[in-house]
């Protein structure tokens, strides 16, 4: 898992999404925040999805390999920083606060 965990931290380092809320690999109850990108490993494989108000959870996607899991969990990341920069430009407020919307 270490190794699964290097790789996505050097996406998100590569991206330069430091800022943004997510979650590796910490258990589904741990860590949770409103407006974050989780993936988790489940038995026989992988779950990517997002928390929205109160931490609920929407559109969890699961996946057998990690290449896929890993594709969709950086999908969703910039799509995450995208609508929010795209809310900022419209002069609407972000879902939470973070210098990657300026």
């Amino acid at each position: 898992m270490e190794e699964y965990r290097g790789i996505l931290e050097n996406d998100i380092q590569i991206l330069a999404y430091g800022d943004s809320r997510y979650s590796i690999f910490a258990g589904e109850d741990v860590n949770r925040q409103e407006y974050q990108v989780r993936i988790e490993r489940v038995e026989g494989g992988f779950e990517v999805y997002t928390t929205r108000d109160r931490a609920s959870v929407t559109g969890k996607y699961t996946f057998e390999n990690f290449e896929d899991a890993r594709n969709k969990f950086i999908r969703l990341l910039k799509l995450m920083v995208l609508s929010n920069q795209d809310a900022v430009k419209e002069g609407e407020q972000p879902v939470y606060s973070s210098p990657l919307w300026g």
